[in-house]
């Protein structure tokens, strides 16, 4: 059974509009404030996508300036740090030079680097004990941290339809072959019940909707922004959003039949805020 959802705030808040800094005062308020999330002291872990290196302007990548603002906002609660991550496909010094990334994030007080090695600092071994997955080595920040918060944007993916936050977590993983062995779907879901992020804030003000992910490609305005605690819901609203049925998307069909969120949008309680 469906458990009410809780006093304290939504399944989901859903804010149109394009101004990246109001969007995300008025979602985290719909929320129940970022407070509800960060407390004093806590180090909180960022984990945008930044894996192509691509001007935010080409819509292949989290925006920059929503990175920054959230940063703002946990410093702001009191987070003793933010970190701001990704491993990229490509070289990851140009990823956060032509994203746009390192310079908005230091600006804001945040640090932000990629997990381009495979040393003790970046990343540890952890058991998965799933079907696909059983073992990967793991960002260590995300472990560690007090807060996670995951911000992917939505996007066409030629693998897997769309990418969007359940495939983000893909970027905390330093080995991603085993999952394309294994048919990308599977090892998405069983990776998403390892870990469960504190908050989604899914960047879904504009993307590209063919020759994902790396682009470049058509862009469509979807002009919204999409912040919940439910991995799978967040993401069946984005594929809604792109206008899939959530169900054509494999891995959050598998991700929903673990007990991992909640598919079914009419099931959720929505805030919905127009700008």
């Amino acid at each position: 059974p469906m458990q009410a959802a809780p006093a304290r705030g939504p399944d989901l808040a859903v804010v149109e509009g394009d101004n990246y800094e109001e969007l995300l005062e008025k979602g985290l308020e719909a929320m129940g404030g970022i407070a509800r999330f960060v407390q004093k002291g806590n180090l909180v872990v960022l984990k945008p996508n930044f894996s192509v290196p691509r001007a935010p302007e080409e819509a292949c990548t989290t925006s920059p300036r929503l990175v920054a603002a959230l940063v703002k906002k946990c410093l702001e609660a009191g987070a003793r740090e933010v970190r701001v991550i990704d491993h990229p496909f490509f070289n990851g010094e140009t990823c956060l030079e032509k994203t746009g990334m390192r310079r908005a994030v230091r600006e804001a007080g945040g640090k932000v680097y990629v997990l381009d090695a495979l040393n003790d600092r970046y990343y540890t071994r952890v058991e998965i004990g799933g079907q696909a997955l059983r073992e990967v080595h793991f960002s260590r920040d995300v472990l560690e941290a007090d807060v996670f918060i995951n911000m992917p944007i939505l996007k066409h993916h030629v693998a897997t339809k769309l990418t969007m936050g359940l495939k983000n977590m893909m970027g905390l993983v330093w080995d991603r072959g085993v999952f394309h062995a294994r048919g990308l779907h599977r090892p998405i879901a069983e990776l998403a019940a390892f870990k469960k992020p504190h908050l989604i804030v899914m960047d879904a003000v504009r993307g590209i909707t063919s020759n994902g992910p790396t682009g470049p490609g058509p862009i469509r305005e979807f002009r919204r922004l999409i912040l919940g605690t439910d991995p799978v819901a967040v993401d069946a609203y984005g594929a809604r959003l792109f206008g899939l049925d959530p169900a054509e998307i494999e891995h959050l069909g598998l991700a929903a039949g673990m007990g991992l969120g909640q598919m079914d949008l009419s099931k959720l309680h929505t805030v919905n805020v127009f700008l």
